[in-house]
């Protein structure tokens, strides 16, 4: 029974992930397992000082694991399905008994460490969370291989396609979404299912925040484990116990580990052991306390201070790259990094692949949080999923009009690249791009350049996706003038700015302009038309 009620949940997750695509028509919020995760929302609301209602469904499972324990552990997070799964193929080294409580404790301090530098304005929740986590996993290395494994599919059929005329299925392909630190995801990922070697769920049993959290609120839980005295100390049950949550005596159960698997009864030979709710508390028979000990409470304090500390001082936190592009409709800077859970939703959704996560260029308090990649791809000016998709609301929900007017920053011409300015070369592709005649070419000392006009620029990023220009383009989205609202309308912010975002009317008027100073078309001198000639770059004519 509860290995079917995982899996269901492990499809269900996993389901809702590959729904979060365009158009958004999931009639479940894609998000809504990281919006049912209490730390999640407690992290957020403690940085950030702020309530996000949705983050109040976490509510639900805690006040669940009041009456039934961890249950959340045992049958629901989709992270602890997968370790029960992965310890088929992953020997263990030892056997399940209990473990030393300094190494139990462990995420009671993570915990603690996390809590404390949510409080100081830091949230940090994503490095140990299992729902980012494994979130960010799904969306950096289980998309990328199923679009792979699809376009292959699509490869091998294509010829059977062209043979039946089905052309749909014949042309049919996918974009491969590509993702920096997909190697590192993979890396921590592995090595939560290799910790199964040590013990099976070592992770649950001794890192995971969230198990803690549940394991506080799990103590007075009322659905607990009762020993008959039909037991005959046999211990198998001590010692098959998934997270060790029976001591050495086997009447004992800390119901703050339990996950409510009902291992222990089915495999009990005397069929001692049940579940069943009882308001009755017995020290005798539960021990429901965690040893916590001065020190490690103290090292948790002191590391939380001293990691908070070093991010505010750290280079990185005013030395930030200066290429940072956020989605349209991030909140302000600081606002954004205490909300962002960095679990990789937006950038799973984006249409373009153009939002990448972060490693050093948004210092070490933004790992892993989005940012634009324009040389990629632009911002497609038609989604919005990225603010829809957010279960923190750190990146806004936007209507359309509102998302074209969130000023991602301002395009600049390197000079020196840039084929028209360095070489004398006919080239219009920018200008071509930009979807709001943000580009325009104008005469400047008997040439015709191309200029962007600041007022029209939202800084979606087509012009330098599309600059022929080899390697670094000629033309880059910097973050100079961009908007990020907290709260109110982009619309008018932009329209308080005299910002102009218009779809390009497909003419250039300055292309059809004469040189400042010349006579009429047609009238020129033949001298002047000929040194006008001589100036102008390859391609270009004298009128």
């Amino acid at each position: 029974m509860r290995r079917t009620v995982q899996i269901l949940f492990l499809i269900l997750f996993t389901l809702l992930f590959f729904l979060a695509v365009y158009p958004l028509n999931s009639f479940i919020p894609v998000d809504i397992f990281l919006r049912l995760d209490p730390l999640l929302a407690a992290a957020s609301i403690l940085a950030s000082r702020e309530i996000f209602t949705p983050l109040l469904l976490s509510l639900i499972v805690l006040g669940l694991s009041f009456f039934l324990g961890r249950f959340f552990c045992g049958y629901i997070c989709p992270l602890g399905t997968l370790i029960d799964f992965s310890k088929k193929c992953i020997p263990q080294k030892r056997s399940n008994a209990e473990g030393k409580p300094a190494v139990r404790n462990i995420k009671y301090c993570i915990l603690i460490f996390l809590v404390l530098c949510s409080v100081l304005g830091f949230n940090l929740v994503y490095i140990f969370d299992p729902l980012a986590v494994l979130t960010r996993v799904y969306t950096f290395l289980l998309y990328p291989l199923t679009i792979l494994l699809l376009n292959t599919g699509l490869d091998l059929l294509r010829p059977v396609a062209m043979q039946l005329h089905w052309v749909s299925l014949a042309h049919k392909h996918y974009i491969q979404p590509l993702f920096y630190t997909n190697l590192i995801t993979l890396i921590l990922f592995a090595g939560i299912l290799l910790l199964n070697f040590f013990a099976e769920r070592f992770w649950c049993r001794n890192l995971c925040p969230l198990g803690a959290l549940l394991g506080i609120f799990s103590r007075w839980g009322i659905f607990k484990r009762q020993v008959s005295e039909a037991c005959n100390r046999c211990m198998k049950c001590h010692r098959e116990c998934p997270t060790g949550a029976i001591p050495a005596e086997p009447e004992q159960t800390s119901s703050s580990e339990c996950i409510q698997c009902l291992h222990c009864s089915k495999i009990c030979p005397q069929s001692a052991i049940s579940f069943m709710p009882t308001l009755k508390p017995s020290p005798k028979v539960f021990n429901t306390s965690f040893d916590l000990s001065r020190r490690s409470l103290f090292l948790s304090l002191g590391t939380g201070t001293l990691v908070t500390l070093a991010l505010k001082t750290s280079p990185f936190a005013k030395l930030t790259y200066a290429r940072l592009i956020r989605p349209p409709g991030a909140l302000p800077e600081k606002d954004f990094l205490k909300k962002c859970v960095r679990c990789g939703e937006c950038m799973k959704v984006c249409l373009t692949n153009t939002l990448q996560p972060s490693f050093w260029e948004s210092g070490l308090e933004g790992l892993w949080s989005p940012r634009l990649v324009p040389r990629l791809a632009g911002c497609d000016q038609t989604c919005n999923l990225c603010g829809s998709v957010c279960p923190t609301a750190a990146i806004r929900s936007l209507p359309l009009e509102e998302k074209r007017h969130a000023k991602l920053g301002t395009a600049v011409i390197d000079r020196e690249r840039c084929l028209v300015w360095e070489q004398n070369k006919l080239c219009l592709i920018c200008d071509e791009q930009c979807p709001y005649n943000a580009i325009v070419f104008k005469w400047h000392e008997g040439f015709r350049r191309p200029f962007v006009v600041a007022n029209k620029c939202n800084g979606c990023g087509f012009c330098e996706e599309k600059c022929p220009v080899r390697g670094e383009s000629a033309i880059v989205v910097t973050p100079h003038d961009e908007i990020r609202l907290a709260e109110g309308s982009y619309l008018e912010a932009a329209q308080k700015l005299q910002l102009e975002f218009k779809e390009d009317p497909g003419t250039d008027r300055f292309l059809m302009e004469e040189q400042p100073g010349s006579s009429p078309a047609g009238k020129k001198p033949a001298a002047e038309q000929g040194a006008i000639k001589e100036k102008l770059p390859e391609g270009f004519s004298a009128k």
